[in-house]
């Protein structure tokens, strides 16, 4: 019996020995940092099911795309459940206002991507911050009232429901009329349509949802000068007090997560490099869709002869930009598009007035319209050309006109421009484009004033080969969509639909007409009027065109050369040849600029002056080419542990420069202490690991870059002094 009892006793002490060492290892594999307590360890063993807010459209931090939880909060909460081992299940489907109702009441664990206020901080526990980007303000570019926060006196501020910031306002701008909405997008789209005058978000966040979403006609102002609202522009996760052994194993792991790795998340969201961005989600309320659903067709006035936007030929056909663009619009709003044919351009607007028509695509917005008719963004835009023959000399402007004759198509809106800036011009009406370019072309006018693409359509299909842009107009057109104020939902629908349009789907669209028929057009019943020659005449006609052409695809060559010499040059003269940084003149140039911003808006600077150590002895043991690929390596690994907002360069020899906007001291050096280990842990190829020691100072009162490099140079002279591979500081 005592061999027995012996032998169990054995067998179940291996049994433990096995569950320990499985559990050993299932901890390891979930990378716990060396100090979670035994209680944070066993909250993770239990495999609790961690609820996760998930907005639904405010991207790039939190939203759902494909049916799938997306955004920086997204991915950040990721990397936390990798490193804890928690399971992770996102609740999305509701508004902000609702999750964070849901986050009080204990029905959701962990609530991400939002500011620290007083009264949150009553009931959660926040972290550290994980991102920053000051508050700026949102307003339709044409207005010219709307610069600081007292401007907004009287006026309406749109902000989603829930957010700090109605608080803030109702606090210190009662005067402000707050118009509480779903979300960011929703704020932007109201602003947009004039619904309100203004909203206020983080720079970051509105740069990149108005690329996202294509809000043309929006404009930000600088960075808002008021510390307590600043104060709200961080980004932070937070659990309720109630489960502080949550909060603190996401706490330690937050810190635990490498400079880099937040680094290459960021890239990802925020710069321009990193995600796409796209548009497809036309992002209709449910009104908006029953409304189209109700309506189930609309339709919009066509112009003949009004190419390359638009032209009717044959039973009906509609061809051009116009037609192909409302293809588009139809399959992303799921109602038809039915075209309906006017005889020149400007009835189209007439006959919307009239109630004719649901909407007129590409027209131009003017001042006599906007009482009557609403517009979307812009869809596309054109220069206005001053069109004379081959002959004529450059003209500067439309003054140097006087003394021409000048036609010009009165039915046009380029006419009504014009004529408001410039009332004395002598000009000589003429019906359309066409006869205005038949006429130059004969001698009988001077020169036109003309939309370039429709200029060069006609000019190409009418063979008028003596004829050229002979100057600019200094005007750019916008064309719109536009709708019948009535105060149905089509001018918010179609203002949806024009900022799905990502730029990838209309060039080729613009692409196709504006170079259709670049060969010039035969006469050919002219030819068979045409006796005996008549067949030497056609060769000849054909060979010049032939010869033209190959002329014209000569020159675009050259001038798509001239433009990849011209980038090739602006990168040569900006970046060091060897390690692609930026040189020494774009450094000098950028912290001017940077020196200036700070100024302007009383924020932080920073500089980091860092020099690879023994750098002298890698290129007399292994020669200079060792050498250079180690300045290359050296150079690769500060681009990828740099903020995007950072601007690194190589400032000579193995000295190399960092300029860190809106970031104080204490910071830098956290910084430059990260990429110091980073170096230190790196392999140079040949050259094996090497080291670098770093100089970092802060911008005061009165600095400019000389005055800072001599303090950064002095830190680093202190690095150097006391053993290398450190990173010293001066204020």
């Amino acid at each position: 019996m005592a061999k027995s009892g012996f032998g169990i006793t054995a067998v179940l002490q291996a049994i433990l020995c096995l569950i320990a060492l499985w559990t050993s290892a299932s901890v390891s594999a979930r990378e716990f940092p060396r100090n979670y307590t035994k209680e944070e360890k066993a909250f993770i063993d239990s495999g609790r099911e961690i609820r996760v807010s998930n907005e639904f459209d405010w991207p790039p931090f939190d939203f759902v795309m494909e049916g799938k939880p997306a955004g920086f909060g997204i991915d950040l909460m990721e990397l936390l459940a990798r490193k804890t081992g928690l399971k992770f299940t996102y609740v999305n489907g509701h508004t902000w206002d609702e999750l964070t109702q849901m986050f009080y009441e204990g029905e959701i664990d962990l609530i991400h991507s939002l500011s620290i206020t007083p009264e949150r901080q009553k009931i959660a526990h926040f972290s550290s911050p994980y991102y920053h980007s000051k508050y700026v303000l949102i307003y339709r570019s044409d207005t010219r009232d709307i610069h600081t926060l007292n401007d907004l006196e009287g006026k309406i501020l749109a902000i989603p429901r829930g957010w700090s910031t109605v608080e803030f306002f109702k606090a210190h701008f009662p005067g402000v009329h707050i118009l509480e909405v779903e979300n960011t997008r929703q704020t932007l789209e109201y602003v947009d349509q004039g619904k309100a005058d203004a909203t206020v978000e983080q720079e970051g966040i509105a740069v990149y949802m108005m690329a996202k979403f294509g809000f043309t006609d929006l404009a930000l102002s600088g960075w808002i000068n008021n510390r307590e609202l600043q104060k709200e522009s961080s980004m932070h996760f937070a659990v309720l007090k109630t489960n502080p052994v949550l909060f603190s194993i996401l706490d330690k792991a937050l810190s635990d997560i490498p400079h880099s790795e937040m680094v290459d998340l960021k890239e990802k969201w925020f710069s321009r490099t990193g995600r796409s961005i796209n548009a497809e989600d036309v992002g209709l309320t449910p009104e908006e869709r029953s409304w189209l659903a109700q309506k189930k067709r609309l339709t919009y006035c066509i112009a003949r002869d009004h190419m390359p936007y638009s032209d009717v030929r044959g039973e009906g056909q509609p061809l051009g930009i116009l037609p192909d663009l409302t293809e588009i619009f139809s399959e992303r709003l799921g109602v038809e598009f039915t075209p309906l044919t006017v005889d020149r351009f400007n009835m189209g607007s007439r006959r919307l007035k009239e109630g004719g028509c649901d909407l007129v695509p590409m027209i131009s917005k003017t001042a006599g319209q906007d009482r009557t008719m609403e517009f979307t963004s812009t869809v596309s835009t054109y220069d206005v050309a001053i069109i004379a023959r081959e002959n004529s000399p450059f003209i500067a402007g439309i003054p140097d006109l006087d003394k021409m004759r000048t036609g010009m198509v009165p039915s046009s809106n380029i006419f009504n421009k014009i004529i408001a800036s410039h009332p004395k011009l002598n000009y000589i009406p003429v019906s359309t484009i066409e006869e205005c370019l038949e006429l130059i072309s004969a001698g009988r006018l001077d020169a036109g004033i003309l939309s370039l693409p429709v200029a060069s359509y006609y000019i190409r299909k009418k063979g008028l080969t003596n004829l050229k842009v002979a100057g600019h107009a200094g005007i750019k057109e916008d064309l719109r969509i536009a709708v019948a104020a009535n105060g149905s939902p089509l001018h918010s629908i179609m203002s949806k639909a024009v900022r799905s349009l990502g730029n990838s789907e209309l060039k080729p669209i613009e692409d196709k007409w504006m170079s259709i028929e670049s060969g010039y057009r035969i006469d050919y019943k002219l030819l068979w009027r045409l006796a005996g020659g008549a067949g030497l005449v056609f060769l000849f006609i054909l060979f010049w065109n032939r010869k033209l052409a190959r002329l014209n695809r000569e020159i675009a060559s050259a001038n798509k050369k001239l433009k990849e010499k011209t980038r090739e040059l602006e990168y040569i003269s900006t970046r060091d040849s060897l390690t692609g940084l930026y040189n020494r003149r774009y450094i000098e140039d950028a912290f001017e600029a940077e020196r200036r911003r700070t100024l302007r808006y009383a924020h932080d600077l920073a500089l980091i002056i860092l020099d690879i150590d023994y750098f002298k002895a890698i290129n007399d043991t292994y020669g200079h080419p060792v050498g250079d690929k180690v300045l290359i390596s050296f150079s690769r690994l500060l681009k990828t542990n740099i903020r995007t907002s950072d601007i690194a360069g190589r400032w000579g020899g193995e000295e190399f420069l960092i300029i860190c906007p809106e970031t104080d001291l204490r910071n830098a050096v956290l910084m430059a202490r990260g990429i110091c280990g980073k170096i230190s842990r790196t392999q140079f190829d040949a050259a094996g690991t090497q080291t670098a020691s770093f100089g970092v100072t802060g911008f005061k009162t009165g600095d400019d870059i000389h005055a800072m490099i001599s303090r950064a140079d002095h830190a680093l002279y202190l690095a150097k002094s006391n053993g290398r591979n450190r990173v010293e500081s001066l204020e």
